[in-house]
């Protein structure tokens, strides 16, 4: 009898932990959405209501972030003509000459424009380990760039910037700058990194590896056309394979 208690407690554990591992992914990434949805749909009805208070403080739900998106496609429509590019340039001299505020001005700009420039390549070439913070502790790092300019000339060595997350928030860690000779390349991925080091090093490449199949989208739905199968449907073709 005791044997029978422990093998339903026990499948009813695995079955609480099974449905948890599979809500807290959709839920968490759900969560995410939302919050970026409703900050983007409320930023400008609030902005539009703390200038002038006939703006009602809420619109409909949607209505502020696709005025939000129009927005910031008519800017960059105008920013890609002459008279676009004129206001462009009158704005940025005035900003300029606001103390304090132009220092972050000018960083953000300066940073935006390497980002735009090197689009055409990966944010991080490749996944390496250095030694960090001491000889003999070795830490995930992302390749970010060869070209370090004066540092390589100052140092007289081919040096390359490597950036390392801290984890589980692998958005901020340190710029450091190695040899190119004291850095270690790794096979795996970027993706594959980043998610060792948001588990904080719980789980590991191979199980990565071993797990990846799961997530993968099988080929007959990667075919799936859902405009090919509304038409078949507008047809008259009830039975239509969505596949096909």
């Amino acid at each position: 009898m005791r044997n029978i208690a422990r093998k339903v407690t026990k499948r009813i554990q695995a079955n609480i932990v099974t449905g948890v591992l599979l809500l807290v992914p959709v839920a968490v990434t759900v969560f995410i959405f939302v919050k970026i949805f409703h900050w983007a749909d409320t930023a400008l009805p609030s902005l539009m209501h703390a200038l002038s208070p006939r703006f009602p403080a809420a619109w409909l739900p949607g209505v502020g972030l696709l005025i939000f998106l129009l927005v910031i496609y008519l800017i960059g429509l105008l920013a890609r003509n002459w008279l676009g590019r004129r206001i462009i340039e009158i704005g940025n001299a005035l900003i300029i000459r606001i103390p304090f505020f132009n220092k972050v001005y000018i960083g953000l700009h300066q940073i935006l424009d390497a980002i735009v420039t090197t689009r055409k390549r990966k944010l991080f070439e490749k996944v390496v380990l250095v030694e960090f913070p001491r000889p003999g502790v070795w830490a995930l790092g992302f390749l970010t760039s060869r070209n370090t300019g004066e540092i390589a000339r100052k140092t007289g060595k081919e040096m390359v910037s490597v950036y390392i997350p801290k984890s589980p928030n692998p958005t901020s860690g340190f710029v450091l700058f190695y040899p190119e000779s004291g850095i270690m390349e790794l096979d795996m991925s970027v993706e594959s990194a980043l998610k060792a080091v948001m588990s904080t090093g719980l789980i590991s490449t191979d199980q990565l590896k071993e797990t990846h199949h799961k997530y993968t989208i099988p080929a007959s739905l990667k075919r799936f056309n859902w405009l090919r199968s509304f038409r078949k449907y507008r047809q008259g073709d009830l039975f239509a394979d969505p596949r096909d």
